[in-house]
This record gives C-alpha cells, structure tokens and sequence, in this order.
C-alpha cells in the first residue's frame, strides 16, 4: 500500500465529522429536555441522556483512531503484527463533573451576569458542546498517541490542524514530526499531545526518521523561526501568538482535502 499524503488531512476530518454529529445530539438532548424554569429538578434526566452519547461518540473516535493507525502503518510499508492501543477509561464521575460544570453551573452564572434564560441556554450550550466533544475526541487522541508509545516501530508523530488554528495548535504544528524520545532541549513548544475545548487538531503516526512535515507544518516552521528569532521560552510564544493573531492565522490554509 503506497502511503497517502492526504491521509492525516483525512483522518482530522473524520474524527471532526464524528464529534459534529454527537454535538448535535448533545445539543437536541439540552434543548429539548433542559427546562430554564426549572434548572435543578430537570438536569438529572438530561445529564443521564448525555452521558451515553459521550461514552458512544468516545468508542467511535477511538475505533477511528486505531483503524487510521493500522492503515498508517501498512501505508508507510511497516512490517510486523501490532495492535494498535485503546484509550484509558473515561471515568463516569469525571464525565458528569463535566457536564455539571457546563450545564446547570454555567446557565446559572450566566443569569448571575444578566443574561436572559435563553442567552443562559446558548452560553451553556457552547460550553458542553467544547468539553463534551474534548471528552469524546480524548478517545482517539490517546488511542493514536498510546499506539505511538507503544509501537517499536514508529519514531513519532506530528499535529494536523483544521484551517483555523488557535496560535497555540499553529505553533505546536510548527514543530513537524516529533520524535517520542527526543528531549525538547528547551523548545518552548512543547506539550504537542495537549489539546483544548473546541479543538480540531489530531496527532499523525510517523515511521521513518526523516519524515516529511504534513501539509504546511513546514511553513509555518519557517514561520517560527522568523518571528521567534533572538527570542526564546514564553518570549518566543508570545511573539508567535502576537504575530499569529494580527497576520499569519488570516493567511494560513490547511490542506485542501481531495
């Protein structure tokens, strides 16, 4: 199998379709079952319809995970049997903590800060769409990163952004394909397995020790050593993050899928 170098493209967006869809279902469930009225008596039974869905969409985008991983793999010419790694549980306390936090907790403060219920029900909307699509994503992300760890054959990976990355997500692509055991040596762009409320980004296998940046990964390292030059630790960031706010995240474009 020849390798696809539109396959982590690929892959970022399946994964984005995936948790689009549950955000539907999560917001259906809200709408139609949380009562403004009556925020404390109705939450249980809409925290209780969430719940599944979450757990649902989590399986999926892990399944997605570990189907692109061994697809990966034999794309890059890799031999040997593996099996590519689960994610941890998702623990249920933890889910509902999170759906308490972005429900009922954020529709109150927002009618604390003079809101009205409906501004209160938008508000909190958006808050449990981005952690609730955290949650499920979390899946895949560990799946693909445990395989990585796990794998004596991959060398590492690289972050593949959506087309409107945060300046965080764009410099953390920055950085190409990372190698798992290479020491960041300083590199303040470190943590590119972390991602946020709201985040598109996905991690990409890589099997070869001089493997090519995905997309424009390349320029947009160009673009980090331009911008960060003389500068270093959270003065290199925050100069990135200035530039990328003003200039570079209006001219960047992701990848077009084919």
């Amino acid at each position: 199998m020849a390798v696809d170098p539109a396959a982590p493209q690929k892959y970022r967006h399946i994964q984005a379709l995936m948790a689009a869809r549950m955000a539907q279902q999560v917001l259906r469930v809200w709408r139609e079952l949380m009562n403004p009225a009556k925020v404390d008596a109705s939450w249980p039974a809409v925290r209780a319809a969430l719940v599944p869905i979450v757990q649902q969409a989590r399986a999926q985008s892990a399944a997605l995970a570990r189907a692109a991983y061994s697809d990966a793999r034999l794309g890059a010419g890799v031999d040997g049997e593996f099996d590519p790694s689960g994610p941890l549980p998702l623990a249920l306390k933890r889910l509902e903590s999170a759906l308490d936090v972005t429900g009922p907790v954020e529709f109150k403060k927002a009618i604390a800060a003079g809101k009205t219920p409906q501004e209160a029900m938008d508000a909190a909307a958006v808050r449990m769409v981005g952690s609730t699509q955290y949650l499920a994503l979390e899946g895949g992300r560990q799946a693909m990163q445990r395989s990585i760890g796990s794998d004596e054959r991959a060398t590492g990976y690289a972050r593949v952004t959506d087309s409107d990355p945060c300046a965080w997500c764009a410099m953390l692509a920055s950085r190409g394909p990372v190698y798992k055991t290479a020491k960041t040596a300083g590199d303040p762009r470190a943590g590119a397995n972390r991602y946020h409320d709201h985040c598109a980004c996905q991690a990409w296998p890589a099997f070869t020790n001089n493997e090519p940046f995905i997309g424009v990964a390349e320029k947009l390292y160009d673009d980090w050593l331009q911008q960060t030059r003389g500068r270093g630790g959270k003065h290199a960031v925050n100069a990135f993050r200035s530039w990328w706010e003003s200039e570079g995240r209006a001219a960047y474009t992701a990848p077009a899928l084919p």
